[in-house]
């Protein structure tokens, strides 16, 4: 009897162990079949990003216009000034010679030549005038935003999207609409922005080619960069230390990317947080610029690194 004692015993303990080693198993299985569940990012909210950026970019080249540096209104540097240059040396060696083989006639061609550059500068004004004046670009983005995220909220919605969420972005469009049609232009950078920074909490909804933290992070380089260049310095100061740690929970997220694109960004970002405490308008625009490229930089190879381990 005592050998069916042990036996027995042996089996009602194998027994209850089973159940418990079984329910462990699919508690850690929980997490990858959510992931797996989750739909892909809908290329609505991609829009959504595109549209909401090229009004960054408008109203923010509008607002640099109206200010008086040089550097805010960062004017392209003209190829054809090193040509004339050179020209200009040739002609120098060439001596007095040169100058009488032209005659009148050179004088001719240069008065022509004055004549299509006064018409080509004047076609250049007015094209940047236009650019200044007319929102056309920037309305027919928002557009865009208000088409797709009709469609977007009804599949976040179904992935799970709250009430908060909703209301929350729907408020930032409605002010971002509202700057733009009143055309403030540092407004609707603003608006554009903080309508930016509701990007994240979409997508953790779906499955993302780039970690939610990255919106986050660009989100505060964007607004840290405009609080700057507007001379908001407390403002700035204060937003630089949430930028810095986003960036620092981004980048361990970046563990797929190169670490020399990951240095770059993380050098640019803590850049611009140096030129926030310096208090200098000018060298924030730069840095600003600097941290939004390698950011964006960061971006595309996350996406590349994505799509190569599909």
């Amino acid at each position: 009897m005592g050998k069916y004692s042990w036996a027995t015993l042996l089996i009602i303990t194998i027994f209850l162990l089973l159940p418990g080693c079984s329910g462990q198993s699919e508690s850690a299985q929980k997490p990858d079949q959510q992931k797996s569940q989750r739909a892909e990012l809908p290329s609505e909210f991609k829009k959504i990003i595109s549209a909401t950026e090229e009004i960054i970019l408008q109203a923010d080249q509008k607002w640099k216009m109206r200010q008086p540096s040089l550097l805010n209104k960062s004017t392209p540097i003209h190829p054809q000034e090193g040509k004339q240059t050179g020209q200009g040396g040739q002609s120098g060696e060439s001596g007095d010679k040169q100058v009488e083989k032209q005659g009148s006639e050179s004088q001719g061609q240069g008065q022509g030549g004055q004549q299509n550059n006064q018409q080509s500068q004047g076609t250049q004004s007015e094209s940047t005038n236009e650019s200044q004046t007319s929102w056309e670009k920037e309305t027919k983005s928002l557009m865009e935003i208000h088409e797709n995220w009709t469609t977007l909220q009804v599949q976040a919605m179904q992935a799970g999207m709250n009430n908060s969420i909703k209301n929350q972005f729907d408020e930032a469009l409605d002010k971002l609409t509202a700057e733009i049609n009143a055309e403030n232009d540092i407004e609707s950078v603003l608006a554009a922005i903080d309508l930016y920074g509701q990007f994240a909490e979409i997508a953790r909804l779906f499955e993302d080619d780039l970690p939610p933290k990255f919106y986050d992070t660009k989100y505060q380089v964007m607004l840290v960069t405009a609080w700057g260049q507007q001379g908001e310095w407390d403002l700035a100061q204060n937003q630089s230390v949430s930028m810095l740690d986003e960036w620092d929970t981004m980048k361990h997220q970046a563990d797929k990317a190169e670490k020399s694109t990951v240095s770059c960004a993380e050098i640019a970002v803590e850049d611009l947080a140096r030129a926030v405490n310096s208090n200098s308008r000018e060298l924030v625009i730069i840095k600003g610029e600097i941290a939004v490229k390698e950011i964006t930089k960061l971006q595309e190879e996350l996406s590349k690194k994505r799509m190569k381990d599909q």
